[in-house]
């Protein structure tokens, strides 16, 4: 057979990449540059393939030996920036932009970046004056109406903002991202504004995509629609899959404090150096921000964790404490579990129920006797009701309601305070965290 000329290697990685082939592609490429290690087209193409992995730094590596190569490529100055951007090195990805604008000051995909770089260093009028020229050479990217809506709502500009989220979902009515960008916008604008038009796009939301379960969640809970008594299980799903990638720095953004809250309640209630040696579920584990925090408690081969979200539980395994993790509905989990558990903790997972008699059910059927419960709630600030489906989509209780739930159950209830949990759109997120005892 034949062999193939380096123009035709370079091709056929090309074309590997395209289709997705990254490890055939990568060996083609690294056996070209093994010859010739300053090939442009070959360094460019690694770079991509890295950059689809999500391997930034191998990307970036790449890419900028292919800029000592050529330092006016154009191409090469715009994946910088999209590197960059990734990598929310904001001022880097907005110099790298410019470079390439410079060069061509109508290409879409510099002044989108650009654009993007600008909103998250918070330079809104110059973001919506790069993004709104974007938009003159792309009407159809998605993304692009997603960040002029973010554009328009920091300006204050509701009408605008609606209009663009709203474009976003039609151009891409698949992709959840957007309606979740949507719904998040929706109730952040409603903090601040009682202007009809919120709730009319809300209502429109609910009549347009009356099959996706995110904007049945969402929008009901924005016009107070017919409440579930809990969150559907596939709005969860997808809603945590999603969020994973970032879950943590969102949370750490917003000053979540139920873990360090636990941490305390663990050691006051068996000690700090304990030797408990327990059997431990944690249940809703999500990225596993309580598995370092139970790991000491726990005894050989005793912490387990449950979630609904694949995306969670991949993050939660990379953290090596848990001995075991489940990919099921939490009290479907529990209700084939008896006598198991010293310990189950739930650290702001409730906030996806409205009723919680089954929960606390099956966790004390789940606990062994002296067992406990250490979990977090929502204060249900807004009216007397046991609980309320907040705007943001998520469940408030009455800690009246728990405490009764608590004891029908057989908890003798140890301790309970209220802390302020979280912040959510500047505001502080009050709620309770109860530790109970299995009689």
């Amino acid at each position: 057979m034949q062999r193939k000329t380096e123009s035709e290697q370079i091709n056929y990685s090309l074309d590997l990449y395209r289709q997705h082939e990254y490890e055939k592609a990568k060996k083609i490429c690294n056996r070209i540059l093994r010859k010739k290690a300053d090939n442009e087209t070959v360094l460019i193409n690694l770079g991509n393939i890295f950059f689809m992995e999500k391997k930034y730094e191998e990307a970036l590596q790449k890419y900028k030996q292919a800029e000592e190569k050529n330092p006016d490529s154009f191409l090469v100055k715009v994946n910088i920036a999209n590197v960059y951007l990734e990598q929310e090195n904001y001022f880097q990805a907005e110099e790298y932009a410019r470079q390439a604008i410079i060069q061509d000051s109508q290409n879409y995909m510099a002044l989108n970046i650009l654009g993007t770089a600008l909103l998250e260093e918070e330079k809104t009028d110059e973001a919506l004056e790069v993004l709104e020229r974007a938009l003159q050479y792309n009407k159809e990217d998605a993304w692009l109406y997603n960040y002029l809506s973010r554009c328009y709502q920091t300006k204050g500009m509701i009408k605008e903002a609606l209009d663009a989220g709203w474009k976003a979902i039609e151009k891409a009515p698949q992709d959840e991202s957007h309606h979740i960008n949507f719904g998040y916008m929706l109730y952040e604008l409603s903090l601040d504004s009682q202007e009809k038009i919120i709730e009319k796009y809300a209502q429109k939301w609910l009549d347009e995509y009356p099959q996706n379960k995110i904007v049945q969640h969402m929008g009901k809970a924005m016009i107070n629609q017919s409440i579930p008594e809990q969150a559907n299980q596939e709005y969860i799903s997808k809603i945590f899959d999603i969020f994973a990638p970032d879950f943590e720095k969102v949370l750490s953004d917003l000053e979540y404090q139920t873990p360090q809250i636990i941490s305390r309640f663990l050691a006051e209630i068996y000690g700090k150096d304990s030797h408990a040696r327990m059997k431990i579920l944690d249940a809703g584990c999500g990225t596993g921000l309580c598995g370092k925090i139970l790991k000491p408690y726990a005894g050989f081969l005793g912490l387990s964790g449950v979630d609904l979200s694949a995306k969670m539980l991949e993050k939660a395994k990379e953290k090596k404490v848990y001995n075991r993790l489940y990919c099921q509905d939490i009290i479907e989990f529990l209700k084939k579990k008896k006598n198991q558990y010293d310990l189950i903790v739930s650290a702001d997972v409730l906030t996806y129920f409205g009723r919680l008699d089954s929960f606390f059910a099956t966790a004390s059927q789940a606990l062994k006797k002296g067992g406990r419960i250490l979990f977090s709630i929502t204060k249900n600030d807004e009216n007397d009701s046991a609980y309320v489906l907040h705007k943001s989509g998520r469940y408030k209780h009455q800690k009246t309601y728990v405490d009764s739930l608590l004891k029908a159950n057989g908890f003798e209830i140890e301790k309970a305070e209220e802390k302020t949990l979280r912040k959510e759109a500047s505001r502080a997120v009050k709620g309770y965290v109860i530790s109970g005892r299995k009689a």
